[in-house]
Order: structure tokens, then sequence, then C-alpha cells
């Protein structure tokens, strides 16, 4: 990498660590207690020759983790006016994409809007760090069920109420994380995995990587759970965003 790229990377606001090769790290959050485990969590999902869509994808850490991996195909979906460092736009997406010779290509999209805004479903969705950030997570979680395939991967971390078997969600931002505004809810583990299976998703993997308040009892969890169709009994009637996968029972 020129000097001169050196330089314009630090004058830009970096959320990820993103290694770009010859030791040259972008300076993004001291995060490696929640990102390290999620990398070696993803060493152990199959990506090749795979279609991945990486939701809420920032600076692109984890899109770019996918290609690595092998993923025929990465999506990394964000949106501008969700974020902190709103007037930069994907120029840190943009500037590691090129310095990492990628082919990760990047849209402009809610996960609001995922299932209406491509024609393909996908075989792995990767949905860190956003699911506490979101105003309607159920509604998020059903749009995330539209664009994949059944048989296909949801990759999930989120803030989660801990030592709890309580089906609760916390709504409050100043119980979970006092400084961050931008915190909408932390679900108990019970209930992120009932919110899961009523979304037509089998958990089949579930397991607290840090605990970061004791006091609050706030920490972050890691899910992994594959899409399917048919009876799902937690219902009488399909849910209006997932009807087309509802069976039911008798």
């Amino acid at each position: 990498m020129k000097k001169e790229d050196i330089e314009t990377m630090k004058t830009m606001e970096w959320y990820h660590k993103i290694e770009l090769g010859h030791g040259i790290v972008t300076p993004g959050y001291d995060f490696d207690d929640i990102w390290l485990p999620l990398k070696e969590e993803m060493k152990k999902v199959e990506f090749v020759n795979k279609t991945a869509l990486d939701i809420g994808c920032w600076d692109g850490l984890w899109s770019f983790e996918a290609e690595k991996l092998g993923a025929a195909e990465v999506l990394a979906t964000d949106i501008h006016n969700q974020r902190s460092f709103t007037e930069q736009g994907c120029s840190t997406f943009e500037f590691a994409k090129k310095h990492l010779k990628s082919k990760v290509r990047y849209k402009e999209v809610s996960v609001y809007k995922l299932d209406s805004h491509f024609k393909d479903q996908f075989d792995i969705a990767i949905f860190f760090g956003v699911l506490y950030h979101l105003r309607y997570p159920q509604l998020g979680i059903a749009k995330i069920r539209n664009a994949l395939k059944t048989g296909g991967i949801l990759l999930m971390e989120t803030a989660v109420l801990l030592d709890t078997n309580d089906t609760i969600i916390q709504t409050d931002y100043k119980k979970i994380y006092t400084n961050d505004r931008s915190t909408w809810n932390a679900f108990s583990v019970p209930a992120l995995c009932s919110l899961l299976k009523e979304s037509y998703f089998e958990v089949k993997e579930c397991k607290t990587i840090v605990r970061q308040d004791n006091e609050r009892k706030i920490g972050r969890v890691f899910i992994l759970a594959k899409a399917f169709s048919g009876i799902n009994d937690h219902h009488y009637f399909p849910d209006l965003f997932l009807e087309n996968y509802f069976e039911k029972i008798g």
C-alpha cells in the first residue's frame, strides 16, 4: 500500500479492524473479545460455492471474511443514515475492498426491505451486531427469513439478557448500554430462540461469547440457525410476513 493511501486510511472513521495485508490494519474499535470468537465460528461454516448476505456490514469485515472462506458471491448491505459516521457513506468499505482486491458487492438497503430488493434468495446470512439496534426486531428477522433459502444458514450475534429462563425483552437502552442511544432492545436467550423458531429458524447452536455487565446481566451471544418451512407450533395463524412457510397443524 502506498504511503498516501495509508495517510488517507488514517483520516477516515473506521468501526472495524480489517487486515489489509503487509501488517496494515484499519484503525477500528477494540472489540476483539467479540470479533475474534465470531471469526472462529465462521471458520466452522461451509462457505465454499455459497452465496452470502452481510446485513449491516459497516466497513465490511464480515463480508470480506466470508469471501476469504470461499463464498462464491458476497453481498454487503447497510444504510448510511443509521451510522454515526453518516457523511462517509460506504467509503471505508470501498477503500478496504480496493486494497483487498475483493469482489464483494455493496448495496444500500435496509434489513426491512431485503426480501423486496433481491430476486434470488441466499445460502447464508450474516447478521452480527445489528439486532439490538432494530426498532422492529421481529420484523427484521422475518425479512431475513424471506431473503434466505429454505435450508439456508443464519449466523447471528447480538446483545442479550443473561442468567434468566424467562422469555423477556428489555427495551430501555439505559438498562442495556447506558451510553448507547442506538440500542433498542436486548432479548433474553430463551426469548431470542423463541423469536427465531416463530420465524421459521431452527436454532442449531447458541453460545454466550462474552459477559459485559454482571450487574445488568448483559452479554453477547452467537447463534447459528437453519431456515425451515412447514409446521410451526407456536401460533395457529400464519405471520403475514411469513405465510409462505406456514403449514397448519392437523
